[in-house]
């Protein structure tokens, strides 16, 4: 068995065993925030728009200012109101209506947000720097309250970031100090017991207004759909900025997040879930694990900055610096569920008990110089960037764990806490060069760039004794093209290319290469001068390479020989009609297969937990004159195809459909809203691993907020 944790996006290689974004108010920008994430105290609606302000802007993708319809790459941009109107509590909700994005596709999950981009399982940055991706801390939840947008970049974006996979990344933006002053009290009930108080201050320190500060907070107490699981969440995100002249800007960013809940959920057997058994239906809410011996405690914390200066004459110079740490601490032995019994109803059961340390430090420089050449206008990035991770991680596996009757279920029996049987220490650095020139003539636009990164592994075993060191080196390319008509239309085409270290070695010693990716993408983008809609038409092929794969040589070892592709389309749309109409959906066809691998049994096959279609549709109406102004109603639906849960597609779970809605209504300060996902409480299974390990999707969850600005 493994000595590592089982991340279930990685389950699948043991094949043997609307909510929507509804209508809030607009506002003029505040100075130090974005327009779209300062709602204001609305006390009159007639003649104001209501409908939601649609992202124009993206810094992500090039690491500089510029207009989405002007970026040679798909990115999808959800909003903090968007965020909010639907009520969500976890990142991987924010995702369910972005087209070629996946989110949930493990059912609820308290420990961590489950994302798919294209695909693959996506890098995680937070405010432009890595999140921890250790063994265990790498299942990381976000707290979405603190957050004032978040960028879902789709295809690999190596060039300006260094190492990750080819479907693309999540960024994360964090809540900034604002120039207005901002006050808000929230408090939400809900499904499972849901409790849950937030605040968020910010504005001026100073008269004069050069310094400024956010102070963002949380405490929730909930249950989950499952027995014995709560999911409580402490938060709390001091920001500071300091702006001596027009010239300079520096943020401080800080967050203090404790997660406490317990693992014990999904992993259930497909006789009783997915297929019958004739003991009955094991129920959505059936916890495998041991009360007190499960639980499963997170504690995060970061501090950083964000240094801002213009030298004038076009050149301006950016640092991103942030220091983490991740804790996780899975107290207790762990116990974990591995299949049925022959009687159908008696659950074998295992102990893995772990835990896992992992610190960061990322630091982000580059210059940005914008110039002339005759007719062309030149936006020129040169930066360095460094990360380094040091990952602690110990485990140990053992099957000396009681059995439990999975339709009538005792708890209590005594278990055995084993002792660590592995722990390992590995630290890896990153250091990159990377130049990027945004070419523009008439209304032509080129983007191009590349990079050189130097990646170093170091592995030492601290309970076998011995140390392993790998060393790779990746260079990383881009080139886009793109038109801009007056009429808003704006075609494209590009061509970029990812990396990403494999650690380990094959069954002769030889350490495994980089994994790499390569996309062809073209589209079509659309974005009137109003601002007040936006769509995207993408069509795309990704070829990852130097992929694992089992040797059929010696099955206990891997061999680099893999390769897929993944061929697609996306639609995605977001309107608004009028003042008080919100409309919105996406489309993704997707198309995958393993094009090379010794393990035959694979050969051919598609990508798991990528359905061949998804589709999500929404809308959201405000009524803004009349004695029910102020009144407003959303509704949606979301629909994931059929698609199998392990890479040799023996496990097909059926497609489904969920409905959501939502009421909202606004008077002076107030907000008060409900919001329900999966409104009909359809039970269905979202994936199955193998026949040991199926999982439920999200049960109906309603949520009442009430929320005060002033």
């Amino acid at each position: 068995m493994p000595s590592r944790p089982l991340p279930r996006a990685v389950r699948s290689a043991l094949p043997c065993l609307l909510a929507l974004p509804i209508a809030a108010f607009a506002a003029s920008p505040s100075a130090g925030a974005p327009a779209e994430s300062i709602p204001p105290q609305i006390t009159n609606l007639e003649g104001v728009q209501v409908t939601v302000p649609i992202a124009r802007e993206s810094d992500s993708v090039t690491k500089t200012d510029t207009p989405i319809v002007a970026i040679p790459q798909s990115v999808s941009v959800v909003t903090e109101i968007q965020m909010r109107a639907r009520g969500i509590h976890g990142v991987e909700e924010a995702v369910w209506y972005t087209a070629g994005a996946q989110g949930g596709g493990y059912g609820p999950d308290s420990r961590s947000d489950w994302l798919l981009v294209r695909g693959f399982t996506p890098a995680r940055y937070l405010d432009g720097l890595a999140l921890p991706a250790g063994s265990g801390t790498g299942i990381t939840r976000i707290e979405p309250y603190g957050l004032q947008r978040l960028e879902v970049i789709k295809g690999p974006s190596s060039v300006v970031y260094g190492a990750m996979p080819p479907g693309g990344m999540v960024n994360m933006v964090s809540k900034r100090p604002t120039q207005e002053p901002l006050h808000e009290v929230e408090l939400q009930l809900g499904s499972h017991e849901l409790r849950q108080g937030a605040f968020d201050f910010g504005g001026p320190l100073s008269d004069s207004g050069t310094l400024l500060y956010r102070l963002t907070g949380l405490a929730r107490n909930s249950d989950t759909m499952v027995d014995h699981i709560s999911d409580d969440r402490y938060y709390i995100a001091p920001a500071l900025t300091w702006k001596p002249d027009d010239a300079t800007a520096l943020t401080v960013l800080s967050r203090f997040q404790k997660n406490a809940t317990a693992s014990g959920g999904g992993f259930l057997p497909a006789s009783g879930t997915l297929l019958p058994n004739p003991n009955g239906t094991i129920p959505r809410d059936r916890f495998t694990g041991e009360p007190g011996q499960n639980d499963y405690d997170k504690t995060l914390a970061s501090i950083g900055y964000e240094l801002r200066h213009d030298f004038a004459s076009g050149v301006t110079f950016n640092q991103n610096l942030r220091l983490g740490k991740a804790d996780v601490d899975n107290n207790g032995a762990n116990v974990g569920a591995f299949g049925l019994l022959a009687d159908g109803r008696t659950l074998l059961r295992y102990l893995f008990p772990n835990e896992n340390h992992t610190r960061t430090f990322g630091v982000d420089n580059n210059l940005q110089y914008a110039f002339d050449t005759g007719a062309v206008q030149h936006t020129l990035l040169g930066g360095i960037d460094y990360r380094r991770a040091r990952d602690d991680y110990a485990s140990a596996f053992d099957f000396n764990a009681p059995t439990l009757d999975i339709f009538d279920p005792v708890y209590g029996s005594p278990v055995t806490v084993p002792a660590y049987t592995s722990h390992t220490k590995q630290t890896q650095s990153q250091l990159g060069v990377y130049v990027q020139d945004q070419l523009k003539l008439g209304r032509w636009g080129v983007t191009v760039g590349g990079r050189q990164d130097r990646v170093r592994t170091d592995t030492d075993d601290l309970i076998q004794g011995g140390s392993a060191r790998q060393t790779d080196h990746a260079f990383s390319g881009r080139v886009g093209i793109n038109y801009l008509f007056d009429s808003g239309f704006a075609p494209y085409m590009s061509w970029s290319h990812s990396f990403q270290p494999t650690v380990g070695t094959a069954f002769d010693g030889h350490a495994f290469k980089p994994t790499t990716g390569d996309q062809y993408e073209a589209g079509l983008k659309y974005q009137p001068a109003s601002g007040n809609g936006l769509l995207t038409l993408a069509a795309y092929q990704i070829t990852q390479k130097n992929s694992l794969t089992i040797d059929p040589n010696h099955p206990l070892y891997q061999v680099q020989q893999g390769q897929t592709r993944l061929r697609g389309v996306e639609l995605e749309g977001r309107w608004n009609v009028g003042t008080n109409l919100s409309l919105y959906g996406g489309y993704t066809r997707s198309d995958s297969e393993v094009t090379r691998t010794n393990d035959l049994p694979s050969l051919g096959k598609q990508i798991a937990l990528l359905p061949q279609q998804q589709a999500s549709l929404g809308a959201d109406y405000t009524i803004v004159s009349g004695p029910l102004a102020g009144l407003g109603f959303g509704g949606g639906a979301r629909y994931v195809g059929a698609h199998y849960g392990d890479i040799y597609n023996e496990w097909k779970t059926p497609s489904y459909t969920l409905l959501d809605a939502a009421v909202h209504y606004d008077a002076g300060g107030w907000r008060l809203q409900l919001n329900a996902s999966n409104l009909a409480d359809k039970e269905y299974v979202s994936a199955c691993n193998s026949a040991v390990w199926c999982y439920y999707g999200y049960e109906r969850t309603v949520t009442a907020t009430a929320r005060y600005r002033w």
